[in-house]
């Protein structure tokens, strides 16, 4: 490959590529990538605190997966495909129920066909949401997107008979519970096809849904024969603790639960897992893709997901959730004029900063501190205006993820100094 500077990849990205690509903020031209760190054009390397989005939560190197077939998943039965499936189908929060899985390309066409299943399963129309939900960026899934300033009206109209209920996080009041559930009413239970939901709002700030609305819901759904699925895509395999996010709220067994991101062990693969009658509500051909379901990306999942599946990887991850925990609340700690609060569980957590400069406001500290951040080798992204995403590899070394700590610690100093006007 030719050796190219920073200055002239981004110059040539600009002139190639279309700007509704990236999500970026920071000039960073990626060469390669190991373990846990992001090398640029210049061979500098970057911790990355963020596991690409959450797609590469077990970090950059590939997996030994083994052989695998290339012929396309939906055209012949595949064996990579069925031993992850069968695999996958056993961490399903049921309750002895059978499970079925349904492959696919990526999180928000997983929700496309979440979408058709929860309208095919009930015969009705209405999908419910949340404010503040981010669902993904096809058609239907951008239908159910509500995150404050990621997606604008260019496209409109959107699906038709999608209702967006206020999302109510861990600080919410039982009014706040209670207008949600009378806004529901209104919406007449009998119509309503499907809950897709968020349980934990990953893109508003690694925000757990409350722990009352989250039971109303469901008990709503259960009563009334309303489908109930829940969108795992950034938070599944062990992020908030368990393995999916929503086991994280007792006797909740979702109808189907939709993932994405780190599936594929860093190529393209989502996949919807849930109870067989539910997902035989569509026949063949009604949510198919040539690629869907690659047997590549199958066996570089399985061999993750076995990796994960190991004592020594749950111990070694509850250690870094409780170090990062106590980290970040240290670190709040000793910044409170631009630490403003910490939201999240497990291990997704979010960093909501302040600005105690007059020359600028939160959102311009956020940009800052990444900045500043980046400069020493941590990569971070900002969530919204003024969050910080935090958000290491699951298997990242204990001393890459005091060293991240250490950084953003130096770069909150700055801020808090007036070092980075």
């Amino acid at each position: 490959m030719e050796t190219l500077s920073t200055a002239q990849v981004l110059s040539d990205d600009a002139t190639y590529i279309a700007a509704y690509q990236h999500i970026a903020e920071l000039p960073l031209a990626i060469k390669s990538a190991h373990g846990s760190y992001l090398v640029d054009a210049a061979g500098k390397e970057y911790l990355d605190f963020t596991s690409g989005a959450c797609t590469m939560c077990m970090g950059y190197d590939r997996p030994e997966c083994g052989e695998f077939g290339s012929f396309p998943f939906p055209y012949a039965v595949g064996i990579p495909q069925v031993e992850y499936a069968k695999a996958l189908a056993k961490h399903f929060p049921s309750a002895g129920e059978a499970i079925k899985v349904a492959f696919g390309v990526c999180g928000s066409e997983a929700i496309d066909g979440a979408i058709k299943l929860c309208r095919a399963f009930t015969k009705r129309k209405k999908i419910v949401t949340f404010h503040g939900d981010y669902h993904g960026t096809t058609f239907g899934a951008v239908s159910l997107t509500t995150l404050p300033g990621r997606i604008s009206d260019k496209f409109d109209p959107l699906l038709p008979e999608v209702h967006v209920l206020p999302f109510c996080d861990e600080t919410a009041s039982d009014d706040d519970i209670d207008n949600c559930l009378l806004e529901l009413a209104y919406l007449d239970y009998e119509s309503i096809a499907g809950f897709i939901i968020e349980p934990i709002q990953g893109d508003m700030g690694m925000l757990p849904m409350h722990q009352k609305l989250m039971q109303a819901i469901y008990g709503i759904a259960k009563t009334w024969g309303i489908a109930f699925v829940v969108d795992e895509v950034q938070m599944a395999f062990g992020r908030t603790g368990p393995f999916f996010s929503i086991e994280n709220y007792d006797g909740i067994v979702p109808d189907a639960i939709v993932m994405g991101k780190t599936i594929g062990g860093g190529i393209p693969l989502s996949a919807i897992i849930g109870k067989a009658n539910f997902m035989d509500s569509l026949g063949p051909c009604e949510h198919a893709f040539s690629m869907a379901g690659t047997a590549e990306a199958c066996a570089r999942g399985l061999s993750l997901l076995k990796s994960m599946e190991s004592p020594e990887f749950a111990s070694g991850l509850a250690e870094r959730s409780s170090l990062l925990y106590q980290s970040l609340y240290a670190l709040q700690e000793r910044h409170p004029a631009v630490v403003e609060s910490i939201s999240g569980i497990g291990y997704a957590f979010a960093l909501w900063l302040k600005s105690n400069q007059s020359a600028f406001d939160e959102n311009e500290a956020a940009k800052r501190v990444i900045a500043r951040c980046f400069e020493k080798g941590l990569y971070l992204m900002r969530l919204g205006a003024n969050w910080l995403r935090i958000e290491p590899q699951l298997n990242i070394s204990i001393s890459d993820l005091k060293k991240g700590i250490t950084i953003l610690d130096q770069a909150l100093t700055d801020l808090e100094a007036g070092r980075l006007n």
